[in-house]
């Protein structure tokens, strides 16, 4: 299965949600590559963090970019059995290239805004990439959400996001939390920590069910 994980946007945590998602896959048994498609390449920095403080199961990282990357995912594929794909926030050749390549995209969002114009254009680019890939399917996940239910932008996102001709919202949301902050900067999904954040890990099984319930 081909996973991208993108947005129009920057700043919107799709690393973070690769990064978990590649590890929790792995953890289940499946031989998982994480392709990085972002210039920052802060999915190769997490995947050497991991190497050199040798976490198991260890995780394969690969970079590609440009007009290539969807014929390179596509060689790539027989080698593995799932692929997930990090890739910038831009609308780019390379997202465009990738998007052609997958079975599924993932599109983290933030409550704001900003971010509900961002998902948007996104919803408005997959009505060009499905006349293409027919198969592609697209969930929305809201991501760093406030814990402060009185600011009311979470119910704000979701309610634009009614309006998507082709991106599902998920239901609840990814938690603005330190356990994720610390666990990409050692290397490690949530799952993995040492102290356990138990909302934290439930996030991620939630997005991993939805992502992974056909796989």
């Amino acid at each position: 299965m081909i996973v991208v994980v993108a947005s129009e946007k920057g700043g919107t945590g799709k690393t973070t949600l690769a990064t978990n998602l590649s590890v929790v896959r792995r953890q289940k048994g499946s031989d998982v590559l994480l392709v990085d498609c972002d210039p920052q390449h802060s999915s190769s920095d997490f995947a050497a963090v991991r190497d050199q403080e040798s976490h198991q199961p260890e995780l394969t990282c690969s970079c590609v970019s440009g007009r290539s990357t969807g014929s390179e995912i596509r060689k790539l594929e027989p080698k593995f059995d799932d692929i997930i794909v990090d890739v910038g926030g831009r609308d780019s050749v390379t997202l465009r290239s990738a998007l052609l390549e997958a079975d599924l995209l993932i599109i983290p969002f933030l409550p704001s805004q900003y971010d509900a114009w961002g998902i948007q254009r996104m919803d408005d680019l997959l009505g060009e990439v499905k006349t293409l890939n027919t198969h592609l399917k697209t969930i929305g996940v809201m991501n760093k959400v406030d814990a402060n239910p009185r600011t009311g932008m979470t119910q704000e996102a979701s309610e634009i996001a009614e309006n998507f001709r082709n991106i599902r919202l998920l239901d609840g949301g990814v938690g603005y939390r330190v356990a994720f902050r610390r666990s990409v900067a050692d290397g490690l999904a949530v799952t993995e920590m040492k102290h356990k954040d138990k909302k934290a890990i439930q996030e991620i099984e939630n997005v991993y069910k939805e992502v992974f319930q056909d796989a």
